[in-house]
């Protein structure tokens, strides 16, 4: 099984996505980012990726801290800004 096949398992726990977020691949990492099951640590630590995809994803969950929201809401790529408009947590601040 791929690091991308394990990061879009609903089934994936906690701790293999932890390890998942260092992953080489770009698409894994972005689908860790995005994962329900993903430790707010992890999403904190994915939030300063250096591809802004990751960070994308980051910026739609809607378990991201608003602090890190805020940080993203002024990242240097648009569609990164962009993807905080549709998190549920930012949207009802």
């Amino acid at each position: 099984m791929t690091d991308l096949d394990m990061a879009m398992n609903f089934r994936t726990t906690a701790e293999d996505l932890i390890k998942l977020s260092d992953s080489l691949d770009l698409f894994a990492r972005s689908e860790v980012a995005w994962h329900d099951n993903t430790p707010v640590d992890v999403l904190v630590k994915l939030s300063t990726d250096e591809h802004w995809l990751v960070r994308e994803s980051v910026a739609k969950n809607p378990r991201t801290p608003v602090n890190v929201l805020a940080k993203l809401s002024v990242d240097d790529d648009f569609d990164v800004r962009e993807a905080i408009d549709s998190n549920e947590t930012w949207i009802n601040l």
